[in-house]
């Protein structure tokens, strides 16, 4: 059975602002949507009453940004007390199966929701979940985090000018997430493999020129230098540093290309944008992302 009753939490963050405006242009498929914010970082015994409103919801979407992911164990409990019946975790990017990327900082609390919800479906037959995996979205590839800065045309990269890496469009994620909501789950865990283009620095910067017109000043460092901030960042306690630091890690060693198979072709009413459209979009409409 398809879903038709969905709750979107974190629905004004990069992914939400996107999902939700797509689950009402398909309303006619769904009798129930629901969206919860709660700017809050803290887990706390009030978002875990409001969690308990999650009763008459059979899928939960959870958009939520690096701070509040690690939230997601308690947040699934409460949900299967409420009746939920299959969760979308935080993913929404790479494979976290790839090279190492299971041991980075970066993917921790990914890696531990994964793991609270195996555990919950091993105890729960009617429980299941959905991973979602779409590289990265092709909006975040140049910003600040990851080096670029699109107002004073610098770029300071870890990895190397080759270096490719799987994107597609925030818009078009919500796109497909939406289409695979109503597929009805066989299994109790399901990946949807979603690939708009991989794609290098070289022709990250060679777009990002043409559409700009100005030449980008662009410098390469080695991956051992982003440890040693990540190193930093932790005698320091400043998350976000760490973080940052491990997600350019893990770029810079090739770890965010999506391997195949794709689904792309099971849902052949969604036609992804190319990133040249996508960038031009994005840098009229600077309000929507994190430039």
């Amino acid at each position: 059975m398809a879903f038709n009753s969905v709750l979107v939490l974190g629905p004004t963050g990069g992914l939400g602002q996107f999902l939700v405006p797509e689950l009402i242009r398909r309303k006619s498929n769904f009798t129930r949507i629901g969206a919860f914010i709660d700017l809050t970082r803290p887990q706390s015994a009030e978002k875990a009453r409001l969690m308990q409103d999650s009763s008459g919801f059979q899928v939960v979407v959870a958009c939520l940004g690096n701070h509040a992911i690690k939230n997601q164990p308690s947040l699934i409990d409460t949900a299967l007390q409420a009746g939920v019946q299959h969760w979308y975790p935080s993913e929404f990017g790479a494979d976290l199966t790839v090279g190492d990327n299971w041991n980075e900082r970066y993917y921790r609390d990914k890696v531990l929701t994964r793991e609270h919800l195996q555990k919950r479906a091993s105890e729960n037959p009617t429980f299941s979940y959905t991973y979602f995996l779409n590289g990265r979205f092709s909006e975040w590839a140049p910003i600040p985090h990851f080096g670029i800065d699109t107002k004073t045309h610098t770029a300071h990269i870890v990895g190397s000018p080759d270096m490719e890496q799987s994107l597609l469009g925030v818009a078009d994620v919500a796109k497909y997430l939406v289409c695979t909501l109503l597929e009805p789950p066989t299994s109790q865990e399901r990946i949807y493999r979603f690939l708009g283009e991989n794609i290098s620095w070289t022709t990250i910067f060679s777009i990002l020129e043409k559409i700009q017109g100005v030449k980008y000043t662009a410098t390469f460092k080695s991956v051992e230098k982003a440890r040693e901030n990540q190193r930093k960042a932790i005698e320091t306690g400043n998350i976000d540093e760490e973080l940052a630091a491990s997600h350019q890690v893990i770029q810079g060693t090739g770890r965010t290309l999506l391997p195949g198979p794709y689904d792309n072709d099971k849902f052949p009413e969604v036609v992804p944008k190319g990133l040249e459209e996508t960038w031009r979009a994005m840098l009229e409409e600077t309000s929507k992302f994190l430039l």
